[in-house]
């Protein structure tokens, strides 16, 4: 796939799910929190990195909408390596070849990082990020602050 076609493969998953495009990004907003979603050129090569985040807070009526600098969860979509292996084996990584993959390869896991990890948030609430700190949520900045907003 080339780089429109990637692009226009990550509008399509995107929209798909109920995001809208604002600027350079897409946003969905959630029970008790902001979701936003964006695309980021690597500097080394062909590669995108797939950003994700989470603004907690009431976000429904929102006119400025925030963007992932002032995000307080901050993670990325795996996806599996085709080219790159770490001791002859593929791995999970947020660097995406996409000259390397078709859409077919990689729907699956759009798919599963959608349903299992920037979904969830949105129709369950912040408490799902606070139940899986550690397992599929970080902190890594402002984690006192970010917590108490998780908690409140």
């Amino acid at each position: 796939m080339d780089k429109n076609g990637f692009k226009a493969f990550c509008k399509n998953e995107f929209e798909a799910r109920g995001f809208k495009k604002k600027k350079n990004m897409f946003y969905l907003t959630g029970r008790d929190l902001l979701c936003g979603i964006y695309l980021q050129k690597s500097n080394y090569g062909n590669e995108y990195y797939v950003d994700f985040f989470y603004c907690i807070g009431d976000y429904s009526d929102a006119v400025e909408l925030p963007s992932y600098y002032d995000s307080d969860i901050e993670e990325r979509i795996l996806a599996m390596s085709k080219t790159k292996t770490v001791h002859g084996k593929c791995f999970l990584t947020a660097m995406i070849e996409y000259e390397e993959y078709t859409e077919e390869e990689l729907r699956p896991y759009f798919d599963k990082e959608f349903e299992e990890r920037i979904l969830p948030p949105v129709y369950q609430g912040k408490k799902y990020i606070l139940d899986n700190l550690g397992k599929l949520y970080s902190l890594t900045l402002r984690k006192e602050e970010i917590m108490k907003k998780l908690q409140s």
